[in-house]
């Protein structure tokens, strides 16, 4: 492993940020979903 660039100062957002790496979050409204419903 690569020696770091930069002193981790804020651990628990550190540690947050690498659970949450790889994490796709995204939203759909409820008009989409009620489309999306209609095509099955």
């Amino acid at each position: 492993m690569p020696k770091p660039y930069f002193k981790t100062k804020n651990w628990p957002q550190y540690n947050n940020s690498l659970i949450n790496k790889g994490s796709l979050t995204f939203w759909i409204d409820e008009e989409a979903i009620r489309d999306w419903k209609q095509l099955k």
